[in-house]
């Protein structure tokens, strides 16, 4: 498996077919669950790490917080812009490799969503944009990371799921090796198929606290999944972290 996976699936349209289900709605009901929580004025500096499309940046930008986004992906930023551009709507999107992310704005909300995280083969690299989000926050600002529960997915990992969506069959094959959830996707149209590979490091939440603590955040509060529940270690699908400075 490439090291590297994400700059071609990120890149490919089919990436937007294979995680449609993530869809505006779902954005609408976890920004409103984050706001409730933080204590930012409505004119914020928002920086939406790994933005992708754009879902949270836009919605952000419907509340009327000063966004800026990056992504590594132009294909995905480009949807952004364009969204933006249409709904004349203002906000600063730049591509950026996340372990090389260039600044000198400070923010008082920093968003790193959608398990955009533990990517890399290494912890160094891996913790590298949480310590450059504490450089770039206001005092007592919040950094919100969005991880999947790793008990969660070691107990209830479905090893294949297929679905078709318009033209496309797609296939997804799951694995846990070397402390990595690894997915390939196939993408069958017709007689073209098309692979793709996702492979994210499993952190422990103690790990994941520790480190950060390391980087000096301090947690404010833990959440199991986008409508604001407890963070349950067995139950809960997703591991989401409300940092503050």
């Amino acid at each position: 498996m490439k090291n590297e996976w994400f700059k071609d699936w990120f890149a490919s349209q089919d990436y937007l077919d294979v995680y449609r289900h993530r869809n505006d709605n779902d954005a609408k009901t976890f920004l409103k669950t984050i706001l409730n929580i933080v204590d930012i004025p409505r004119n914020a500096k928002v920086l939406d790490a790994a933005c992708g499309a754009g879902r949270y940046s836009e919605n952000l930008a419907k509340l009327y917080y000063n966004v800026v986004g990056f992504d590594l992906s132009m294909t995905l930023l480009k949807i952004a812009l364009k969204k933006f551009k249409s709904l004349n709507y203002s906000g600063n999107f730049f591509r950026s490799d996340i372990r090389k992310v260039c600044l000198k704005s400070k923010f008082d909300l920093i968003l790193l969503l959608f398990t955009s995280f533990g990517y890399f083969e290494n912890d160094e690299d891996n913790f590298l944009f949480p310590e450059t989000a504490f450089n770039l926050l206001n005092e007592n600002g919040y950094f919100v990371l969005d991880f999947f529960n790793s008990k969660y997915v070691r107990n209830n990992l479905i090893p294949k799921s297929e679905k078709i969506i318009g033209n496309k069959q797609i296939i997804e094959n799951r694995i846990i090796e070397d402390n990595r959830v690894k997915k390939k996707i196939l993408i069958k149209t017709g007689d073209d198929e098309r692979e793709f590979n996702e492979s994210v490091k499993l952190y422990g939440k103690k790990f994941i606290l520790d480190k950060l603590s390391e980087i000096g955040f301090h947690v404010y509060k833990i959440l199991g999944d986008y409508e604001g529940s407890e963070f349950d270690e067995n139950k809960s699908t997703r591991l989401i972290l409300i940092l503050r400075k």
